[in-house]
């Protein structure tokens, strides 16, 4: 696998701006950028792309493997949308983690969705086997790989129709120099496939990327009902669900900054406010930990999503909230999500605002934001915001977060937390709150009486 090379160059660019935070940011920002984000290399990758695409016979069958993570397979269902623009009758497998598998499910624009991936930084030896037997036996026209960790000379045979996402990469990185391109890996993983395609195809309708979608079967919508009324959670009353994890240290707020934007919350609510505030998986513990820094006269107004939660019942979940909080990590994606009810028996209200900090990570590449130029707004009838924390060494390579190895973070060096907490409270003073619609089918309304 792609890994070694890149763990020696991002250890490098991580030990440079541990000694020189700033001239360190600063020059790697001045060299990779003009060289990795250049025109020319832009031409190579796609002639290299063009001549693949010379070769198609047929488009009956694709195969689409996203990077190995939770938000990455939620990110990359666009791609699925560009192949049905000119394939609606295509067969197009889906290649995805095993954890979010239930919420991608009746997906109308896949064929079929494939667990493979577990919950890795990097795929393991029996993942990448599994996916090359895949391909192997799958006879694809064409596959699609996403996922910078594996190369077509780990999967595939070399007679294989095979194209890598980090074909595009120049044209990204270029991208952050324009704020009028929106950035984000959605939108340009469809732009990618609309474009590869349309070297050897005519679409069949227009771009209609509006953004991705999760679905929930009728009994993952019953047991988020339950967990609702067990909360006492009031259908009329305003809901703030905070996600206080991260996958990766870059991404974590620092405790102290959680601590007082949960506190000044708490505080400056109206009194039934309710705040869900999640455990923590690989942080564990830290939404204790969190709930534990309230003064008691307000410790009531919030609720802790136990760990044993599952992902399907947490995804559901926010759709109760008016505001989700959240760093760049999965839930972020999640939440950003327009949530669909696989019978058609429910409807979700989808009228969550989304709230994200970054630290180490890009915003305009996996953010959401409504107002900002350059991002893409999040897929709910609600408003996003993107918040940047002040960092004296982020750069480019940043980007590559599972590769760094600072060992101090300064990915948030400076937090507004009196800024995002008064940008909070200002929405859920604005809204007249709708109950989900979920409330209103019959059977819960028998319930609640």
């Amino acid at each position: 696998m792609n890994t070694r090379l890149q763990g020696i160059f991002f250890a490098g660019t991580s030990r440079l701006t541990e000694i020189f935070p700033v001239f360190g940011g600063r020059l790697l920002d001045s060299t990779i950028r003009p060289v990795y984000g250049s025109r020319t290399m832009s031409a190579v990758f796609e002639q290299g792309n063009r001549r693949t695409m010379k070769r198609m016979k047929a488009f009956r069958r694709f195969l689409v493997i996203p990077d190995i993570h939770i938000g990455d397979a939620v990110v990359l269902q666009s791609s699925l949308i560009a192949l049905r623009d000119f394939f609606p009758d295509a067969e197009i497998d889906y290649v995805i983690n095993k954890a979010v598998a239930p919420l991608i499910e009746g997906n109308p624009d896949a064929t079929r969705i494939i667990p493979v991936f577990s919950d890795g930084r990097f795929p393991s030896s029996t993942e990448v086997g599994t996916l090359r037997e895949i391909i192997r036996k799958g006879q694809y026209d064409l596959c699609l790989n996403f996922c910078p960790f594996m190369g077509k000379k780990d999967l595939a045979e070399p007679s294989q129709p095979f194209v890598s996402f980090m074909s595009r990469g120049p044209m990204i990185v270029r991208n952050e120099n324009d704020s009028a391109q929106i950035n984000h890996f959605s939108y340009q993983g469809y732009q990618f496939v609309r474009g590869l395609l349309l070297m050897a195809a005519q679409p069949v309708r227009e771009e209609c990327f509006r953004g991705v979608r999760t679905t929930y079967s009728d009994e993952v919508i019953e047991r988020t009902w339950r967990f609702t009324r067990e909360a006492g959670l009031s259908p009329r009353s305003p809901v703030i669900m905070f996600n206080p994890d991260s996958a990766i240290k870059f991404n974590l707020m620092p405790f102290e900054s959680q601590a007082r934007l949960l506190g000044l919350l708490a505080r400056d609510t109206t009194a039934d406010t309710m705040i869900l505030l999640g455990a923590g998986h690989t942080e564990a513990g830290i939404g204790e930990r969190l709930a534990d820094t309230i003064p008691s006269v307000l410790r009531s107004k919030v609720r802790i999503i136990p760990r044993s939660t599952s992902l399907e019942v947490y995804s559901a979940l926010i759709d109760f909230a008016d505001v989700f909080i959240t760093g760049d990590t999965g839930p972020l994606h999640l939440a950003a999500a327009r949530r669909y009810s696989r019978s058609g028996r429910y409807q979700f209200r989808n009228r969550t605002a989304v709230l994200s900090f970054f630290g180490a990570t890009i915003p305009r590449m996996s953010g959401y934001d409504s107002f900002q130029p350059g991002y893409l707004p999040a897929n709910q009838d609600a408003p996003s915001w993107c918040y940047q924390a002040e960092s004296p060494c982020r750069n480019i390579t940043c980007l590559n977060k599972m590769f760094k190895t600072c060992r101090t973070v300064r990915c948030f060096e400076h937090v507004d937390v009196a800024g995002l907490a008064t940008l909070v409270a200002s929405h859920l003073n604005g809204l007249v709150r709708q109950a989900p619609a979920k409330y209103q089918q019959t059977s819960f309304a028998r319930a609640d009486s």
